[in-house]
């Protein structure tokens, strides 16, 4: 965290204490690509003031820090408003409805899901409706050594088991308001899957200059 950055960043923040971790999640854009750059869970019971000194020093080491979207649901409305007292810039909270949360996981699963061809920019999904993977250029291109050109995902995330499990963990169904609940099985978490979530949404309504959602 001490190195200055100077990418154009969009952070995710999920707040926890008790039985869910605080996490923040940082992503940078490039072009229509984003690398998770950062990803820093806290300890159960962490005060939210340790939590708002991090991203507060975060915000000075990293430049351009675009935007940093929390979950305002509950105490984090009033973390938020602290947050911003503090001189955290460029602060977003988002209560997570269940509408909201449809919306940043989905944000989240197409970017996840989606690639492109390095050569013709040929993009599509890697998981097709049929449960198949793509993971070769469509248009045949292929490498120097004359091999099926392998696509390059639109979300860059370095190998982290305990994350990448993470990301997998949430669980969801039907309502009967016709509203997707997410939940996660007794004994897991998915902090870590809500913070880059909120960091990939916030990227996406960014670079197509939408309004976060607030409600």
């Amino acid at each position: 965290m001490e190195l200055r950055h100077r990418g154009r960043f969009y952070a995710g923040v999920d707040f926890g204490k008790k039985q869910d971790h605080s996490v923040v999640a940082v992503v940078e854009g490039k072009r229509d690509h984003l690398h998770l750059r950062h990803c820093h869970q806290f300890k159960l019971d962490t005060p939210y003031g340790v939590v708002i000194g991090y991203i507060k020093r975060l915000q000075d080491n990293w430049n351009r820090l675009a935007s940093i979207t929390c979950d305002q649901t509950g105490v984090g409305d009033y973390i938020v408003e602290d947050m911003k007292r503090s001189g955290v810039r460029n602060v977003e909270g988002v209560t997570f409805t269940e509408t909201n949360k449809e919306t940043m996981a989905t944000a989240l699963k197409e970017t996840m899901r989606t690639a492109e061809c390095p050569q013709c920019s040929w993009r599509g999904y890697v998981e097709t409706v049929k449960g198949e993977w793509t993971t070769t250029c469509q248009q045949g291109c292929t490498s120097s050594e004359c091999n099926p050109q392998t696509l390059t995902p639109l979300l860059h995330i370095p190998y982290d088991p305990q994350l990448l499990n993470e990301l997998n963990t949430p669980t969801y169904q039907l309502a009967k308001t016709g509203k997707i609940q997410y939940s996660h099985p007794t004994g897991t978490h998915d902090d870590r899957f809500w913070s880059l979530a909120l960091a990939v949404y916030s990227a996406t309504q960014k670079k197509a200059n939408k309004p976060i959602a607030k409600r």
